[in-house]
C-alpha cells in the first residue's frame, strides 16, 4: 500500500456487499450504512453500492464492473471458513490472480490458536487462500485483505459488523486518508419540519436557488415529520458552516418560524424537553391509543426526570374515570374518542399531579374499532395549561403502529408550539 494520489478532486468509491441473507431480507445491510456514513464524514463519497449473493460468479462480475470506475473499492462478506464464503476466490478470478497460501495470515491464525490451545482445522486452509499479491489487513485473526489493481485500492472485509467497524477505523480510513490527502470536506445539515407536507415544503422553497448558496437541497420524508437536507462540499470547515448557515436562514424564512423544530440530532422530544427545562415546568401525559409511546419518547431523552412528572396509560373508560376524572356523561355522550374526553384527560392529568402542562391522546389506532363518523385513524390530542386547553383532531392513515407514531408526534408538536408561545 504505497501509492499516494494528490488529486484534489472529489474522491469517490464503490461498495460491494455479499450475502444471500441480505438479499433475502433476513438481515439488514447495516455494514453499508456504517461504511457510507464513515466515508462521508471523512471526505469520501460512494457513487455505487451493489449487493450480490454468495455465488462466486455474481461476486466476480460485480468486482469486474466496478474496479477502475472509482478511486477505491470496498467489499464486505464472504471471507469466512465455510464453503459458501467465496469472496476471495471470486476476487482472484476477477483480478486474474491465482489463489495462493498467504503465509502472513497463516502465521497470525496459528499464533491465535496456539495462545488458546486450539488445534488447526481444515476449514482454516480455505481462509488463508488469498489472491496472489494480497496483503493481510492487520495482525488480527479476523479475515480482511487488501489488493491494489489497476491503481485502484481494493479492501476486502468480513461481514461481521463489529469486524467491519474495526477494519474501517484502524485500516481502511487511515489508508484512504494517506492516499488521498487532498479532497473536499463534506457537510450535511438536516432541518426537521413539523406540520407541512413534502409538497407544501417544496412549493414554499421553489424560489430558493441552492446552487447560488453553494449547497444541494434535498427532501427526506420521515414517519411523522419531514426533513429538508442541506449538503455542501467545501475546502474548510468555516466555508462549509457559512454556506449551511446562510442556506438554513433562507429555508427558515420561507417555511416560517414555527415550522422547523430543530436540526440534525435535535429530536422533537429533546427540543420540547429543553423548553420545559428553561421554564422550570413539569409535564404530565395521559395516553389511550398510544399505550405509553408518548411517555417512552419523552423519557428516551437523558434528564427527562427534570420535567416529566407522571404518565397515565388509561386505555379503558373506567381508568379514564378513576385516574383522570373524566365524566361518565362525556364518555356516554361523546365517546372515548372525542374532543370533550381529550380535553378532560389533559386537564385531569395536569390537576392530578400539579403539573404546569399536560398532554393527552385518545384515538382509534385500528385495525378495528372505526365507525362511519369516526373511522380508524381518528385521533384527538390535547394540551392543557393553567390558562387554556387546546384540542386538535387528526385523521391519520396507515397501520396501527403508524397511527400510534403519528399520534405521539402530533401531541409533541402541539406541546412544542404551546411552549413557543
Amino acid at each position: 500500500m504505497d501509492h499516494v494520489d494528490l488529486n484534489p478532486s472529489p474522491i469517490v468509491g464503490a461498495l460491494v456487499t455479499v450475502g444471500d441473507e441480505i438479499l433475502s431480507g433476513h438481515i439488514a445491510n447495516s455494514n453499508a450504512h456504517h461504511i457510507a456514513t464513515e466515508l462521508f464524514v471523512h471526505g469520501f463519497r460512494l457513487t455505487r453500492m451493489v449487493t450480490v449473493g454468495d455465488q462466486e460468479t455474481a461476486i466476480s462480475r460485480a468486482l469486474l464492473d466496478l474496479i477502475g470506475e472509482t478511486h477505491f473499492l470496498i467489499c464486505t462478506g464472504g471471507l469466512g471458513p465455510t464453503e459458501d464464503d467465496r469472496t476471495a476466490s471470486a476476487a482472484a478470478t476477477a483480478l486474474e490472480r491465482p489463489l495462493t497460501r498467504n503465509a502472513a495470515y497463516e502465521q497470525i491464525l496459528r499464533t491465535y490458536l496456539a495462545q488458546r490451545e486450539m488445534p488447526w482445522s481444515p476449514p482454516l486452509e480455505h481462509m488463508i487462500l488469498l489472491p496472489e499479491g494480497a496483503e493481510k489487513l492487520g495482525n488480527v485473526a479476523a479475515a480482511g485483505f487488501f489488493v491494489e489493481h489497476w491503481n485502484t485500492p481494493c479492501y476486502f472485509l468480513p461481514g461481521v459488523p463489529a469486524e467491519v467497524r474495526m477494519f474501517m477505523e484502524q485500516y481502511v480510513l487511515p489508508d484512504l486518508d494517506r492516499r488521498f490527502p487532498e479532497r473536499p470536506l463534506y457537510r450535511k445539515r438536516i432541518l426537521r419540519v413539523q406540520g407541512l407536507t413534502e409538497s407544501h415544503i417544496q412549493e414554499r422553497l421553489q424560489s430558493l436557488a441552492p446552487a447560488e448558496l453553494g449547497v444541494e437541497l434535498g427532501y427526506l420524508p420521515q414517519t411523522a415529520e419531514n426533513w429538508v437536507t442541506l449538503f455542501t462540499a467545501a475546502e474548510t470547515e468555516d466555508v462549509a458552516d457559512q454556506r449551511l448557515q446562510r442556506a438554513e436562514e433562507e429555508v427558515r424564512w420561507r417555511l416560517g418560524a414555527d415550522a422547523i423544530s430543530g436540526r440534525d440530532g435535535e429530536t422533537l422530544e429533546s427540543v420540547v424537553g429543553q423548553l420545559l427545562r428553561e421554564r422550570s415546568w413539569k409535564l404530565a401525559v395521559a395516553e389511550s391509543c398510544t399505550g405509553g409511546m408518548l411517555a417512552a419518547r419523552i423519557t428516551a431523552v437523558a434528564g427527562a426526570s427534570d420535567y416529566l412528572t407522571c404518565g397515565f396509560v388509561t386505555y379503558s373508560n373506567d381508568a379514564k374515570v378513576a385516574l383522570l376524572g373524566v365524566s361518565q356523561q362525556d364518555l356516554a355522550t361523546h365517546g372515548a374518542v372525542s374532543h370533550e374526553v381529550a380535553r378532560a384527560m389533559a386537564e385531569g392529568a395536569r390537576l392530578r399531579v400539579d403539573a404546569q402542562v399536560a398532554l393527552a391522546v385518545t384515538g382509534i389506532a385500528g385495525p378495528s374499532g372505526g365507525t362511519p363518523t369516526k373511522p380508524v385513524g381518528t385521533v384527538f390530542v390535547a394540551c392543557a395549561t393553567a390558562s387554556r386547553t387546546i384540542v386538535l383532531q387528526h385523521r391519520f392513515s396507515g397501520d396501527r403502529h403508524h397511527v400510534q407514531e403519528e399520534s405521539a408526534q402530533a401531541a409533541l408538536v402541539l406541546l412544542w408550539k404551546e411552549l413557543l408561545g
